[in-house]
Formats: structure tokens, sequence, C-alpha cells
């Protein structure tokens, strides 16, 4: 069977985006089998991706680059899933996501059905500080699909919410299913953005938006108040 890589960055609706292509019972049982915190051995990660499988033989998974770096360490990902098909998610509200990004960090509710475990603050740095991991992890996608000859299917976030039966007969299309893909069955996840996000972004525009300044080095952006705000390593 085929096997979907979904190519993504934090915050930018890849959970919800498994959850309805897991509702669909045909496009696999994506989740972030190879999350950090998790100690399981990265082979095994790969045989439980394997055997989550839907019946029709679609297995699937999603991958941040930091993902891909640890389990490149292990294994070699194209023997373990020969040809796959890579699915790139995006978000088209770059500044949304970091707002989502720096407060998920803080209050550790990365889904709405998690629970805050404390209240985040406002920080302009933080925002701008996953500005900047954004802007590394986009860049590391593109240099990997531009190196690799790799064509992934496209897909933003936005249009996940707006459209999702025409985005799952072109996942179908490409994952080789004759049938088109069933109407997904319930979702229990939602967006979560609310008028907390809507007021970090007008304060933030309001204090960095200023169109004379370029951004600032990334290097010199990660030195400030580096232990509070590491994203990832």
């Amino acid at each position: 069977g085929k096997t979907l890589i979904i190519a993504t960055l934090q915050r930018s609706g890849s959970t919800l985006l498994c959850e309805k292509m897991r509702s669909t019972g045909v496009l696999g049982n994506p989740e972030e089998y190879f999350n950090r915190e998790e100690k399981t051995p990265t082979v095994e990660r790969c045989a439980r991706i394997a055997a989550s499988a839907t019946p029709n033989g679609v297995a699937a998974t999603k991958l941040f680059p930091s993902h891909f770096y640890e389990l490149s360490r292990d294994i070699r990902l194209t023997e373990w899933f020969p040809d796959p098909v890579w699915i790139y998610l995006e978000r088209r509200d770059r500044l949304g996501q970091a707002i989502s990004w720096a407060k998920a960090w803080q209050d550790g509710a990365w889904t709405s059905k998690s629970a805050a475990v404390k209240n985040a603050e406002y920080s302009a740095y933080g925002i701008d500080f996953a500005l900047a991991q954004i802007a590394i992890g986009t860049g590391r996608w593109t240099s990997f699909f531009a190196r690799t000859g790799i064509e992934p299917l496209r897909l933003f976030y936005e249009d996940t919410l707006d459209d999702f039966d025409s985005i799952s007969q072109r996942i179908g299309l490409l994952a080789g299913l004759d049938a088109p893909v069933p109407r997904e069955g319930k979702v229990s996840l939602s967006p979560q953005r609310n008028e907390e996000s809507d007021e970090w972004r007008r304060r933030f525009l309001t204090e960095c938006g200023n169109p004379d300044d370029f951004d600032r080095p990334i290097v010199r952006l990660r030195k400030r108040r580096r232990s509070k705000w590491i994203f990832w390593r």
C-alpha cells in the first residue's frame, strides 16, 4: 500500500488535517508518530505507522523538520516507506501561525482538546522568534523538495477548513484510490484562534509593524533570552 507523509511545521493545522484524513477511513491514520517527547525507538515507530494502515493499505504520518533530523540518525526513510506521497501543508497566515506557536509554547494547549496548564503572556519577542523559526522551517522543507526533485501536493491550512472534500479527493487520487474518498466522519478538533489571538495580533502590529524596518538577523534574534524561547534544537 501507499504511505502518505505530511511535511509541515508546528501550528500549521496539521493535527486537524490528520484527524480529517483519519475520519475518511481510507487515508491512513496519520499522527505525530515521531514526537520527540516519546522515547520509543525509531524502528518501532515506523512499524507502528505501517501497522496503522487503513484496510485499503494506506499508511500515513506527519513530519516536522526536527523529526526528520532525529529519525535520519537511525533509519533510512526510503527503506521503510519507498515512493511515498508527499503532502506539504503550510499556513498562509504566518503571523497567526507565530502567535499560535508563541501561545501554545507557554500554555501547553497544542490542540483544542488540550487544557491550558498556565496562562500565556503576550511577548513581541516570542512572536518574533516564532516568525524566525517558521522562516527557518519553511526554508528547510523548500530546500529538501528542491534538492530531491520531489513535487509534493501543496496544501494550505485555510483551504482544509473550507473545502476538505476536494482536498481529500486529490489526496486519494495520489494514493491510487479507485473509488472517491468518502465524506469525513465526525471531527472533534476545531481552530484555536480567539479574541486573545486577535488582540495579540493588533498589539504586535502596532509595536513591530514598521515597514521601514527589515527583519532582524535570526542569529542575533536567537541570542536574546534564548532559554525562554527555544522551540526546537
